[in-house]
């Protein structure tokens, strides 16, 4: 009897060096069957040839702050003028039409009046330009206060952009703008601010800005409206990367940045400004890194198949 808590003491201490041992040599995961990091992604050398990525260095450059307005194109009324008689009469010919080209001095129109017997009276172009309109036909009386021809040069024309009053504090004469039509959606034009109006409109809280744009090639016409876009600062020596680098994923924007032999980080970035396809970067990539611009959606994909793959 004296024996039996010995044994039963030898036996629990057995035991337990027997499970300490198997603890000690079984471990709860193999290192193959370690879990891969959420935001590595790799590719295999066929992946890599069928996927088309391209990359682009994260490097220094510049951008510009701008205010974006509505616009209308306009003839360039300081090379604008009226063509009228300054006699009361009859029209009895016309020399132009439309968009025919005028030199100052060429006899544009011809007027009989009563104070002039025998002898028309002949209207003049004042200057050089081509005829914007014609108000009036052969055999028409005409009043001294009456326009015949409305001429214009249509290679310097306006762009009256409205411009939000919030905005006015960054607006200056002598700022450089762009701007785009309706015609040609694919085609900027450039332009530059060469004055300001002097009030605020009480429906649209806007003020005018005046823009002199060069239509040396004749596409703009008066009349047009215009999407318009002036520069107001320009910001140098910030990190930007092409925007197409940039995806969504959930609430937060990430791009994807290439270590070498099929390896790619997924990063989340934080964004600053964004003008024609550049972007800034403010957090996530730093200056020389490797970025995705083209596949980007595709190292996306195989993101959310592994992620997927893990939970199961």
């Amino acid at each position: 009897m004296k024996r039996f808590p010995f044994l039963l003491l030898a036996t629990v201490l057995v035991l337990a060096a027997c499970d300490k041992k198997e603890a000690a040599t079984t471990p709860e995961k193999s290192e193959g069957e370690a879990k891969k990091p959420d935001n590595l992604v790799t590719l295999t050398p066929e992946q890599l040839e069928h996927s088309s990525i391209k990359l682009e260095v994260a490097a220094k450059g510049e951008l510009e702050r701008t205010i974006k307005a509505s616009g209308r194109v306009s003839v360039n009324l300081n090379k604008t003028a009226k063509v009228g008689s300054t006699l009361d009469g009859r029209i009895t010919k016309l020399n132009a039409d439309i968009n025919d080209p005028v030199k100052t001095g060429d006899v544009l129109a011809q007027v009989q009046t009563p104070e002039l017997i025998g002898r028309p009276l002949e209207l003049k172009a004042p200057i050089d330009g081509v005829i914007m309109e014609r108000n009036q036909g052969v055999g028409e009386l005409v009043e001294k206060a009456g326009s015949v021809y409305t001429i214009s040069d249509p290679t310097s024309l306006w762009v009256l952009a409205e411009v939000k009053e919030r905005d006015l504090a960054a607006l200056q004469v002598g700022q450089a703008a762009r701007f785009s039509v309706l015609a040609y959606p694919d085609s900027e034009f450039e332009g530059k601010v060469v004055r300001l109006g002097n009030r605020v409109e009480d429906e649209s809280r806007t003020v005018e800005a005046r823009i002199d744009a060069n239509n040396a090639d004749g596409r703009l016409k008066p009349g047009m409206f215009a999407d318009v876009e002036i520069t107001t600062t320009i910001v140098k020596g910030v990190l930007v990367i092409s925007d197409r680098a940039v995806q969504t994923n959930e609430d937060a924007q990430i791009v994807f940045v290439a270590l070498g032999e099929g390896k790619f980080e997924k990063r989340d970035v934080k964004l600053g400004m964004e003008q024609h396809g550049r972007v800034q970067i403010l957090e996530g990539v730093k200056e020389g890194e490797l970025v995705v611009t083209e596949g980007s959606f595709i190292l996306k994909s195989e993101m959310l198949k592994s992620q997927l793959a893990d939970e199961d």
